[in-house]
């Protein structure tokens, strides 16, 4: 009986060291877990990317491949985009199970609300100490970073150096609404020049854009904003809107009266027709196409001597805070690499075209992109406000009175205030 215990005993301790032996050997290979992470001596941490612009789908995988490569700690999956549909189809992942949602995902303007609820703040990422002051409130909440913005826009008047030059006017001058409408005085009598500046008429580029102007430069936006929500103050009472209405008054006899469509806007600054338009760097590959014979550049709308470029986020980096610990720093390693190293940097501005929110960051040499992005190198900026402040669907009847103004149906400024106002109140309720 002794025997047979002690030869029972000796079995159990050889299968436990060949057990033993074999969980060690295993341990080498590696295996994913369900949340993405591999486990292993030799294993990598996994993160799944996940953004909205079609356009880049192709180039951001060869950008991927080259970091996957680059490194043996981390492996980056790209994952499939579907366009228009892109926030629902995140949304659906999300709500199906956060953990398993993508690591980073892109999101900015109007859906960011809905998905604040996901986000991991952002630390200990060079990228954000590097990010410019002007674009901070894109990405931040209650004074928490939860964002790197991916690329920016800027809009203001784009001009045409070549008429400047020949009405003998320097751009740098023109900081104020009076320089600006004694240089529309001397474009105005050029030939071939119908008018010195033109608006395009759809909504955002009618209203939205030029009136982010009006706020853009209140110091207390805000707080002006907020009280407007509640019906505590009027457009009246904030004196940087009285100011943007005197101001467009004055350019008003010098512009096309918001009548252009977009395409028909540019296309009348790339034959001459006009000799600035209130646009933006995304006029660039339309004027790539249509090759005007002549060298533009892009200034800000001087309102209350304002000397800024209006610059939002388009589109912004986020990160699952339902990832692990390990996903969310291996996500903040990657956008810092694409960001912020020498590679990264090449392939944000020469192959993505990306415009970077980020002081001393290389920039894509197409004109209008290389001089948004001189503006925010020089911290030369001011915000987007409607992206975030602005009540839904303002675009639509904001535009509507400033169509009634250009069209001489409304006599006052004070007419223009009071129905600004009623507007801003009826869709603030909704």
């Amino acid at each position: 009986m002794k025997k047979i215990l002690s030869l029972l005993i000796s079995t159990i301790l050889i299968i436990a060291l060949v057990t033993g032996c074999s969980s060690s050997n295993n341990g080498n290979n590696s295996k994913t877990s369900q949340n993405g992470t591999s486990s292993g001596q030799n294993s990598k941490i996994t993160i799944m990317v996940m953004q909205s612009k079609t356009e880049i789908q192709s180039d951001l995988q060869t950008i991927i491949d080259d970091y996957n490569k680059s490194q043996d700690k981390v492996e980056v999956k790209l994952l499939g985009t579907s366009g228009d549909n892109f926030a629902t189809v995140l949304q659906s992942q999300f709500s199906a199970s956060p953990e398993k949602a993508p690591t980073i995902f892109t999101i900015a303007g109007p859906d960011t609300p809905k998905f604040q609820p996901y986000m991991a703040e952002i630390k200990n990422s060079k990228a954000a100490e590097m990010l410019a002051d002007g674009v901070k409130d894109d990405v931040t909440v209650d004074g928490k970073l939860y964002g790197l913005p991916s690329a920016v826009e800027g809009y203001g008047l784009i001009y045409n150096k070549n008429l400047f030059k020949e009405a003998n006017i320097d751009p740098a001058s023109i900081t104020s609404i009076d320089a600006l409408v004694n240089a529309c005085e001397k474009l105005s009598k050029l030939n071939g020049v119908v008018k010195p500046i033109a608006f395009a008429k759809e909504t955002y580029f009618s209203f939205i854009h030029p009136f982010n102007w009006a706020f853009a430069v209140d110091p207390n936006y805000k707080t002006d904003i907020e009280k407007l929500d509640k019906g505590q103050i009027t457009m009246k009472d904030i004196p940087s809107v009285v100011q943007w209405v005197k101001d467009l008054d004055k350019i008003k006899p010098y512009t096309n009266n918001a009548l252009d469509s977009y395409d028909d806007q540019v296309a009348g600054f790339a034959s001459g027709k006009y000799a600035m338009i209130h646009q933006g760097d995304w006029v660039q590959s339309v004027l790539d196409q249509d090759k005007p014979n002549f060298e533009y550049g892009i200034i800000p709308f001087p309102t209350g001597g304002n000397t800024k470029l209006a610059v939002g986020t388009a589109t912004a980096w986020r990160i699952n805070k339902y990832a692990t610990a390990e996903q969310q720093k291996a996500a903040i390693e990657f956008l810092d690499w694409l960001i912020t190293s020498d590679k990264g940097q090449e392939y944000s501005a020469d192959t993505l075209k990306f415009i970077p929110a980020y002081k001393g960051v290389k920039a894509p040499k197409a004109p209008l992109a290389a001089e948004v992005a001189s503006y925010v190198d020089r911290g030369q900026i001011i915000p987007w406000v409607y992206n975030n402040y602005f009540p839904n669907g303002i675009d639509v009847d904001g535009s509507n009175v400033i169509q009634k103004y250009y069209a001489g149906l409304i006599k006052s400024d004070d007419q223009f205030l009071s129905e600004l106002t009623n507007v801003w109140a009826q869709d603030a309720s909704k």
